[in-house]
Parts: C-alpha cells; structure tokens; sequence
C-alpha cells in the first residue's frame, strides 16, 4: 500500500512512523527526503507575512517544486496518515485524503489538541504499532 505520512518537520515520532510502516511492507512517502528540500521552507518562511508577501512565497520554485512532489504524493497514495502534533499543512493534507476516499489513520498521543473534524479519519490510534492494522481496516 502507498502510504502519505503527514506531519510537522518538528515531529519526534514522524521517523519512527515513517520506519514502522516501510517494516510493515508499506511503500512511504517521506516528505523529509525530498531532494533539495532542505529545511522547512514551508514553515520557517511564513510567519508574519503580507498577503503580496504570501503569493510571492507561494510562487517560488522551491515552493512550487516541494508543493507538486507532495501533491503527486498525495494523489498516488492510498492511504494518509496523520501524525500528531502537526500544522496546518498536514491538517489540509489528511483534508485531502478524506475528500478523496483514500484511507485515512490519525495517531493522538495523550496531550494532543482534539478537534471535531478528527471524527472524519478512518481510524484513530494511540500508538505507531497500531497504525499498519489501521490501515489493513483491523
């Protein structure tokens, strides 16, 4: 199964996720390994901004590269695995699994903010062993 991990780059736990699923015989997309991707252009840049300053971050080929690998990523995979803690980008990323029918799994940890619209994943679980029998619909 091809298998989307969302997350936030500062995620302790997203390697060992990352790691447990590619055991478990999944083919994992890492958005960490991206060639060139370098550090979290998507995050580090943002805070503070201007709208004109937003649609030129937006427009920059870095951007624009990292955004098509993770929607080609996305739209290949399926299933999305969301990992807590996260942001907005992993949030719109889970969104867009579920709006597309694919597999979707949240890992909550004991402190993680709860939101209503986590009632719209697939399956909720409390540990990344949890997470392949998530996924096979156990």
């Amino acid at each position: 199964m091809k298998v989307y991990v969302a997350s936030s780059w500062h995620n302790e736990i997203y390697p060992e996720v990352v790691e447990a699923l590619r055991q478990a015989g999944h083919d994992v997309y890492d958005f960490r390994s991206q060639v060139g991707s370098g550090s979290n252009t998507t995050e580090s840049n943002t805070t503070e901004m201007s709208s004109e300053g937003l649609l030129e971050f937006l427009d920059l080929p870095k951007v624009r590269s990292i955004f098509k690998n993770d929607m080609d990523a996305l739209e290949a995979c399926d299933a999305v695995v969301c990992v807590l803690p996260c942001g907005r980008s992993a949030h719109l990323e889970l969104g867009y699994g579920i709006g597309a029918g694919k597999r979707t799994v949240l890992l909550w940890h004991d402190g993680d903010a709860p939101d209503i619209m986590h009632k719209a994943v697939d399956a909720i679980v409390f540990s990344v062993e949890e997470i392949p029998g998530a996924l096979n619909g156990e």
